[in-house]
C-alpha cells in the first residue's frame, strides 16, 4: 500500500529545485504524511546543493497550500493559468 508520493527535480532557475508532484492517499491525509514527504524532498534538494525549493499550487487546493505554508513556503506573487479559468500560484522557500 502506498500512503503517498512526492517527486522533484531541477527548478527553472539555477540553484533551485522544484517539487513537481505530491499526492497523499485520502485515507492517510491529515496524519502528517504530506509533511514527511515534503521534509524528505527538502532534504534531497539540500544534499543536491540547491538553495531554494519552488512549488506551484492551484488556487482551489487550500489543503496543499496550508501544507506548504506549514513547511516554510511563502507566495512569490507569480501565477499562471493551469486550466481555463483556474490559476496556480508559485510558492518557494529557502533551503539554508
Amino acid at each position: 500500500m502506498v500512503a503517498g508520493t512526492v517527486s522533484g527535480g531541477d527548478g527553472e532557475v539555477s540553484g533551485a529545485a522544484a517539487m513537481t508532484a505530491m499526492w497523499v492517499d485520502p485515507r492517510f491525509r491529515r496524519q502528517g504524511v504530506g509533511d514527511v514527504l515534503a521534509e524528505r524532498l527538502l532534504e534531497w534538494a539540500r544534499v543536491e546543493g540547491c538553495q531554494r525549493m519552488v512549488v506551484w499550487v492551484t488556487e482551489v487546493n487550500a489543503g496543499a497550500r496550508r501544507l506548504y505554508e506549514r513547511n516554510g513556503f511563502t507566495s512569490t506573487g507569480a501565477s499562471q493559468d493551469v486550466r481555463p479559468g483556474e490559476l496556480e500560484h508559485e510558492m518557494s522557500r529557502s533551503l539554508r
